[in-house]
């Protein structure tokens, strides 16, 4: 049995991942910060990778023969410029050096569209320049830069850039999370004029993606993307159809940031064609189940209790 270690399991890619990775069949390991109550099959490990020391011993102990790196700071308004990027940049080549010094095997670690330099064109992995407008998209560049070093050492990467996730236990600050959450109260969803085009792709789908590349021996950088645009005021408005309130959908209420790029989009050939990935989800598939499992609970994030104390 291969064993797997997976950072940010807590998280909302982590959540998706983990039960995938146990019918894979890989004795799965997961590090957060706080030991949820329960584990599900996973063994879970308290550690604050931006905070605890990380050392070859620890790394030689549990000796993984495959890594999934997913933590790194992605909250809403905060992450594309947060000093955290640094932090996790640093940790993150640490991560990546101890566990090819110990014996890994295989790394599969998440990346971004924001490294990208957008246009109107989809952004393809060997053909759109990597120009980043943010620190966050600089800082997760980088770290793909140095997995490449590794690869010429013997390490067999991948690097999934992710575009734009949605689905149950997504943040709901984000769309189509907080439509979501108005209509549920009753409440006018305010958005802007949303004509902005983007790529979506929904959580299952996204879990289902980085199972399959951890267990293929694709390298390099590869999105995770639908391949299909489609506007924010078609997802705002799909959602609000779908839960039957679209009167209460108030587009324009917000004003367009205007330093928001009028297109980004994946282009899938990598992922289809070499992975042999398919999505589960259409757009409105994909919609209507996380509106469900909202409005019934049957998605609860993991209560996770307070760190004991050193």
């Amino acid at each position: 049995m291969s064993r797997i270690l997976v950072t940010g399991g807590s998280g909302f890619v982590g959540r998706a991942c983990l039960p995938r990775l146990i019918a894979s069949g890989f004795e799965v390991h997961a590090l957060c910060r706080r030991l949820p109550e329960t584990s599900h099959g996973v063994t879970w490990h308290s550690v604050d990778l931006l905070q605890d020391d990380l050392t070859n011993t620890w790394m030689a102990e549990l000796a993984p023969s495959h890594l999934l790196h997913l933590a790194w700071c992605t909250e809403p308004g905060k992450f594309a410029t947060s000093p955290q990027n640094i932090d996790w940049l640093d940790r993150s080549i640490r991560l990546f050096r101890q566990f090819h010094q110990c014996g890994g095997q295989r790394l599969v670690a998440t990346g971004t569209c924001f490294e990208y330099q957008w246009t109107d064109n989809a952004c393809e992995e060997s053909t759109t320049p990597t120009r980043p407008g943010t620190l966050y998209g600089m800082a997760k560049l980088t770290a793909a830069n140095y997995l490449e070093v590794l690869e010429k050492l013997g390490l067999s990467s991948a690097w999934a850039r992710l575009f734009f996730l949605y689905g149950p236990g997504a943040d709901e600050r984000r769309i189509p999370g907080a439509v979501i959450k108005a209509l549920r109260a009753g409440e006018e969803a305010r958005c802007t004029p949303g004509t902005q085009l983007r790529d979506f792709l929904h959580i299952d789908d996204v879990a289902d993606a980085l199972v399959q590349l951890v267990k293929s021996s694709v390298t390099g950088p590869i999105n995770i993307c639908s391949g299909q645009p489609v506007t924010i005021r078609e997802i705002a408005g799909m959602t609000a159809e779908l839960m039957g309130h679209p009167e209460l959908l108030h587009l324009g209420a917000i004003p367009q940031n205007p330093n928001d790029p009028r297109v980004v989009l994946g282009h899938a050939g990598r992922l289809v064609h070499e992975l042999g990935w398919q999505p589960r989800y259409t757009l409105r598939e994909g919609l209507r189940q996380t509106i469900n499992a909202t409005e019934t609970g049957t998605f609860s994030p993991p209560t996770l209790p307070a760190r004991p104390n050193p």
